[in-house]
């Protein structure tokens, strides 16, 4: 309770430290080492007002959690309000590394990264935005990325013997940076084709057409006098039928639901064949979601941060939150190491096991994380599939993976997940 009672206070004094002229700063609990002028300093970019300042206030919670956990660690953190604009994230970062900060973190959202980007980057930033095409040297993620994504479908189809793939996917910017990392990791796994795949416009509000070039012919198995061709083709499985072993989908929202309902129609839904999509699709409710996989953070670390979070604060965190808790964490630990902190050094680590399972910063700005494969069933996320290691690794990797009972590469049956 006396821990609570401070970190409100801290957060209360801190709402009067993000006007757009000031310089707001925050220290964690005061220790001798704290008070030293070399203390590492840490921006922080976030949504503190605006219409995203809800993600902003829970993001900030997170970063306040995890400093307070670590009292004796010196670290300075200075959080600076983008106003949830392209514009107000420019200023707030002009405002940041004009502190001379040891690394900038944040922001979150693709269009202020994209801004900074766009004036000028002076100081490598360590983001949170899932749009690797903004990723260079000088901006990296802590995002759960469309590549990740696809390397866990594509590692799960391959495992189970589904090596033809079929693909429906946007002509956008998720589309391509979809169908590029599923082109660059089906190379990677011999006998694996894409046989099938079919590219729509991005503003489409009819996807028969792409559906089409995907699934044979409906047949009705109730129309009369059918021919022996037609009860032959009935008799064989989907995949069969279709000459593909899976179909993978790269939509969200809406657009995501119509696609699902169309593949029902022509008997080619997740009931009838492996269907995989992106992570979005655990936020759908119609019934013809059920049974489709995606690829998920694992959620056992993030249920004890939450319930921390709880405590403290008295409400939920959003999910995103626990990111920002892991940034912090990684930082945490080179200033106890009292190593560099730099998004360069933050690179150079082999992994870092945070509230949402380890991860690994690249030189390129992107990441690589270890996820679970789930299937949507109603309202819950069976585990078919735990994290495993990533393919390429490290001895550190391998060895840390071995001790960890989820990180195994299991399988699990119908059966075992019926129970």
């Amino acid at each position: 309770m006396l821990k609570k009672f401070f970190v409100m206070v801290f957060v209360f004094l801190l709402a009067g430290c993000t006007l757009k002229r000031e310089v707001p700063l925050w220290k964690s609990a005061p220790s001798e080492n704290e008070r030293k002028e070399n203390a590492p300093t840490v921006a922080v970019l976030l949504p503190l007002s605006g219409e995203s300042q809800n993600v902003g206030k829970s993001m900030k919670n997170a970063v306040l959690l995890k400093t307070f956990d670590n009292p004796q660690t010196p670290l300075k953190v200075l959080f600076f309000d983008t106003q949830s604009t392209a514009d107000g994230a420019v200023s707030a970062y002009h405002w940041a590394v004009a502190q001379k900060p040891d690394i900038v973190i944040g922001p979150v959202f693709s269009r202020e990264v994209q801004a900074i980007q766009k004036a000028g980057i002076s100081s490598p930033m360590l983001t949170f935005t899932s749009d690797t095409t903004l990723m260079n040297s000088k901006t990296g993620t802590m995002a759960v990325t469309i590549a990740e994504q696809v390397r866990s479908m594509v590692r799960n189809a391959c495992s189970t013997g589904k090596l033809r793939l079929g693909v429906l996917a946007p002509d956008s910017k998720t589309g391509e940076i979809a169908m590029n990392a599923l082109a660059e990791e089906v190379k990677t796994r011999p006998g694996m084709t894409l046989p099938k795949v079919s590219v729509y416009e991005s503003n489409t509000t009819n996807f028969t057409k792409a559906v089409q070039q995907i699934v044979p012919p409906l047949i009705n198995p109730k129309k009369k006098d059918l021919t022996e061709e037609e009860k032959a083709e009935l008799a064989r499985s989907m995949a069969e039928r279709a000459k593909i072993d899976a179909i993978i989908l790269f939509e969200e929202g809406v657009k995501l639901r119509q696609l699902l309902s169309l593949l029902a129609f022509y008997d080619a839904g997740p009931k009838d064949i492996t269907v995989y999509a992106l992570t979005v699709i655990k936020q759908a409710t119609d019934t013809n979601a059920n049974f489709v996989y995606f690829a998920d953070l694992d959620e056992t670390g993030y249920a004890n941060f939450a319930r921390q979070y709880y405590a403290t604060f008295g409400e939920k965190p959003i999910r995103i939150a626990s990111q920002i808790y892991d940034a912090m964490g990684l930082v945490l630990e080179e200033a106890k190491a009292n190593r560099p902190i730099t998004l360069d050094a933050l690179q150079t680590r082999d992994g870092y096991w945070g509230v949402d399972g380890l991860i690994r910063l690249n030189s390129d700005g992107t990441n690589r994380r270890a996820l679970q494969l789930k299937q949507k069933r109603g309202q819950r996320s069976i585990l078919i599939e735990a994290a495993s290691a990533f393919d390429e690794t490290s001895s550190n990797f391998d060895e840390a993976s071995s001790n960890q009972d989820y990180w195994n590469d299991v399988t699990r049956s119908e059966a075992e997940l019926a129970d």
